[in-house]
């Protein structure tokens, strides 16, 4: 499993769009899929943890990681922005005449959860060590991920080219929003500033 893991990773430094196929090809299925949204999701609150703790100079206010949520707040919030990107990706992709469903989807949502992950780690690394690299390694870092998530899209959906994976991710966006606005405003998050720390 490391082995492979790691071969996924390279391919995606290379060429994400086939990591993409090789990934849908032989992913295990459904249960799997969610086994890894719910693991993802807990490193991922883990590995922000260990970021702000080893950057105590950078308060969480000041980063704006989490919202001011608690943990458990913060890996749901996380948990349903993943699936809600899942849903608009492929929900907008089919309109778009795209093959794509949910949990091939959600599959590459998680991997790039992933990526984001290994990202968030070497920048934390690289602000403790060299700051102003660590600022343009994180700023790469985001076009690296928003080029994966586009090659990703044309993976899933089968298109020829970018132009409609990159107007799928658009309309995604848009719904994704509205969805996550929504949500703030039926937990009172966007009314009341975040949930105090606890």
């Amino acid at each position: 499993m490391w082995t492979y893991l790691t071969d996924l990773l390279r391919l995606s430094l290379r060429a994400p769009g086939d990591a993409a196929s090789r990934l849908l090809v032989t992913w295990p299925g459904r249960t799997a899929t969610w086994q890894a949204l719910t693991l993802v999701v807990c490193l991922s609150v883990v590995l922000t943890a260990l970021v702000q703790g080893a950057m105590p100079m950078m308060p969480v206010e000041a980063t704006g990681a989490g919202f001011g949520l608690t943990p458990f707040g913060y890996a749901g919030l996380l948990g349903v922005s993943l699936v809600l990107l899942a849903a608009g990706v492929a929900g907008a992709g089919r309109l778009l005449g795209g093959t794509g469903r949910f949990v091939p989807a959600l599959t590459l949502i998680v991997w790039l959860e992933v990526l984001a992950m290994a990202l968030r780690l070497v920048q934390g690394v690289l602000i403790l060590v060299l700051p102003p690299l660590g600022g343009l390694v994180g700023l790469a870092g985001l076009f690296w991920l928003f080029w994966c998530l586009t090659r990703f899209i044309q993976a899933l959906h089968g298109f020829n080219g970018v132009g409609r994976a990159l107007v799928t991710l658009f309309i995604a966006f848009i719904a994704i929003g509205a969805g996550l606005a929504m949500l703030l405003a039926l937990t009172g998050l966007g009314a009341q500033g975040g949930m105090p720390h606890v």
